[in-house]
């Protein structure tokens, strides 16, 4: 493996897509405080953002933001700030944890995977605020989805059992803007792994969040459909495993020693 800077590594990924301050504060303190009861201190906090070229004015304004809509907490420890989890920020962090951590089980999933039509006196409108969030519109009034679906005379559901998933309804499921970052995602993420992580705290671990962020953030923007009923080899899988595996390498750091490393300078 070829040894390089790592802020060259931290600099690809970070180009991978939109980088909003207050959504990597939010992967920071979620993949770091595994406690509810954890603090990550504010000059720890400034130390990694300005690794993904962030500011701290700009870090400021985000972590207003976020303790403005019941995010985190903030407290002065000596001339210090600190930020936690609030109980809010906890529980919807752990309620993803397993979408972004976790293997995705295709045979669990596809088990829940329906099939939905809706009756021609359904508008479109209508019969999309009948789905939940993350299912998938095939057309106007058809859609893939797991989860519960709001009963109604006017939608009928089948279990979803095809022998395969004809390309228009593949567009419909990964639009291509979501398979064309996925892709630069892995491909990222493939030049980290062919690389030699050298020593030092601080920067693994902004190289490790930056490659978590970005996997969040189109993590979330679908839900377990796309896994159930597409090949493994579809953009997502693909950047999933890569992820995982920089994850495993890119080891998470103990928050203490985060904090003598930074207080050392």
């Amino acid at each position: 493996m070829q040894t390089v800077d790592l802020q060259e590594d931290i600099n690809a990924v970070a180009g991978c897509g939109p980088i909003k301050v207050w959504s990597v504060v939010v992967t920071i303190l979620g993949d770091l405080l595994q406690s509810e009861e954890a603090w990550l201190s504010g000059p720890v906090l400034d130390a990694l953002v300005s690794q993904l070229g962030i500011n701290n004015q700009a870090l400021r304004v985000a972590v207003h933001r976020l303790r403005r809509d019941g995010w985190i907490t903030s407290e002065k420890r000596g001339r210090l700030s600190a930020h936690q989890l609030t109980a809010k920020g906890w529980a919807e962090t752990e309620a993803v944890r397993g979408q972004i951590y976790g293997m995705a089980d295709t045979a669990d999933t596809a088990k829940a995977v329906w099939l939905a039509v809706g009756g021609p006196n359904l508008t479109a409108a209508e019969f999309l605020e009948l789905l939940p969030t993350h299912a998938v519109a095939l057309s106007a009034r058809s859609a893939l989805g797991t989860g519960t679906v709001r009963p109604s005379e006017e939608v009928l559901l089948s279990r979803f059992t095809p022998e395969r998933v004809p390309e228009w309804a593949v567009t419909a499921l990964v639009p291509s803007e979501l398979a064309t970052e996925y892709d630069a995602l892995s491909a990222a993420v493939g030049r980290v792994l062919a690389h030699s992580t050298p020593d030092g705290t601080l920067e693994r671990t902004a190289l490790r969040l930056v490659i978590l962020h970005h996997w969040r953030r189109l993590r979330l923007r679908h839900g377990a459909v796309q896994d159930a009923v597409l090949p493994s080899d579809w953009p997502g899988a693909r950047a999933r495993r890569l992820v995982m595996q920089a994850l495993t390498r890119l080891e998470r750091p103990e928050v203490a020693e985060l904090e003598r490393q930074v207080a050392l300078g």
